[in-house]
């Protein structure tokens, strides 16, 4: 039996090594605090006056209840991101068992065996020369590695560092997903328009077509002209029928979004009109945005990770305590493990120091100072990429801001030569070329409208995006 006593040195050894060792330092770094402007250089008058710390749910601003279910059900079902729920769970439950390092370890066991024994070379009465022996035993098992020098303590936050950053990931995943979501119905929306164009302006070729034919068969048009009306009426077929593919497209991308088999692209419903943009909410500050966006979150959090990777590297250099013993019983025979007067105990405690390793815990160390290196500087160009989409973004509102009151403009003015132009040529004041080319660049003209306030709306979600705001409130 070991007597308690006896490990009492080896314990005070141990605390007056833990005065010796000079302190680690914590694995908190500075993270970046640094930023270069308070505000954005690209922000103008042209935003809503709305404070900036009213949390934005973006979708609410496109006031359509059809496109949040589409987003919710993509939540859901989406493979991907269901996928990405997973593998968070996993990350988890990884710093749990990381994190079980830190307390004592128990077993309950029950051991038994059976012995035979030759004895050669003996004469016994009755000439017996073997004999068997029974030995049974039960009792806890206890383990456990102290942890004096917080090895054990930084291990453990950095697996929680990295449930952190799974977690911010899968955030990061979700906006993204229902930004993807959002542009390929706005992205249906806007095709199902040019395709509505398209149709118009086949109808009004095939009229042009008609009365030229009609002319060209009595004599008053020439080949020619019945030759350019034909032309416009079957490239004007071409682009429904292009227009009409690009619709299908978009539908089995959002088909897939949504987690669902390829369905009849002409059994969704995506009947709503083009939202009309109001000023864009008045953005958060630079600061706002390093604390908000999932994948600056994820960053840092990645940063704070190798921070305790790198302390704990270095505190594996030093001795280690371990602990183990506990009470149990011991008997030859199995009934009485149950007796008090079978009860025994041990304890035993072990320090050890690492000496020979060829190099591994040095090369450990060096591994772990560049990946912290590696993080602070992934920290650091992520933040400069958030920064750079923002100020791109903010920029491109102001510029398709001027661009859509120009082709507004354009298209109106399009479309009055056109009408003029048909006119004309009825008249014989205007060829035929001219006047189809008229009405080609007036239908040109809408449809570029209707491509510059899609690329309105992307814009804006993709500035929602950068500026960190939520899609829909937490709890949904």
């Amino acid at each position: 039996m070991t007597d308690p006593l006896c490990t009492l040195p080896l314990l005070l050894s141990v605390f007056f090594l833990t005065g010796c060792v000079s302190k680690v330092t914590s694995p908190a770094d500075d993270m970046l605090r640094t930023i270069p402007r308070s505000e954005w250089i690209m922000l103008d008058q042209n935003f809503s006056t709305s404070s900036e710390d009213t949390q934005l749910h973006w979708l609410d601003s496109f006031e359509n209840n059809s496109l949040k279910k589409a987003v919710l059900i993509a939540w859901k079902k989406n493979p991907n991101l269901a996928s990405m729920r997973e593998l968070t769970i996993v990350r988890g439950e990884e710093a749990v068992i990381v994190g079980a390092a830190l307390f004592p370890q128990a077993n309950l066991g029950l051991n038994g065996s059976r012995s035979k024994r030759n004895l050669i070379g003996f004469n016994f009465p009755n000439g017996s020369s073997t004999f068997t022996t029974e030995s049974f035993t039960s009792g806890i098992n206890l383990s456990w590695e102290i942890d004096l020098w917080g090895k054990l303590r930084n291990e453990r936050n950095s697996a929680k560092k990295r449930f952190q950053i799974a977690q911010a990931e899968l955030e990061g995943a979700r906006l993204s997903l229902a930004g993807q979501v959002a542009k390929a119905w706005f992205g249906i929306v806007e095709s199902n328009k040019q395709l509505e164009l398209a149709r118009q302006m086949s109808a009004t070729f095939q009229k042009n077509k008609n009365f030229i034919s009609a002319r060209f068969s009595n004599g008053l048009a020439s080949s020619l002209e019945n030759d350019l009306a034909t032309n416009a009426l079957l490239s004007s077929k071409a682009t429904q029928s292009m227009r009409l593919r690009h619709r299908n497209e978009l539908i089995r991308e959002m088909d897939l979004f949504l987690g669902d088999y390829p369905n009849d692209p002409n059994d969704g419903n995506f009947t709503d009109e083009l939202p009309q943009l109001a000023l864009a909410p008045f953005p958060q500050t630079p600061a706002k945005v390093m604390e908000n966006r999932p994948d600056l979150q994820a960053a840092r959090f990645q940063l704070e990770a190798a921070g305790h990777d790198l302390s704990a590297s270095r505190l594996s250099l030093l001795p280690t305590l371990s602990l183990s013993g506990g009470p149990g019983s011991r008997s030859e025979v199995f009934e009485d493990l149950l007796d008090k007067r079978f009860r025994i105990w041990d304890l035993a405690g072990s320090l050890t120091q690492p000496i020979l390793n060829g190099g591994r815990l040095r090369a450990k160390i060096r591994l772990s100072k560049a990946l912290k290196s590696s993080a602070q500087a992934n920290y650091r160009s992520v933040a400069l990429r958030a920064f750079s989409e923002v100020e791109q973004l903010l920029a491109n509102e102001k510029f398709l801001r001027s661009e859509a009151t120009y082709l507004a403009s354009a298209a109106k003015a399009a479309r009055s030569a056109a009408d003029s132009s048909w006119e004309r040529y009825r008249g014989g004041v205007l060829g035929i070329f001219d006047t189809l080319e008229s009405q080609r660049h007036a239908y040109e003209s809408e449809s570029r409208l209707l491509s510059l306030r899609r690329e309105r709306i992307f814009n804006r979600i993709d500035l929602f995006l950068a500026l960190g705001y939520p899609a829909l409130p937490r709890t949904v």
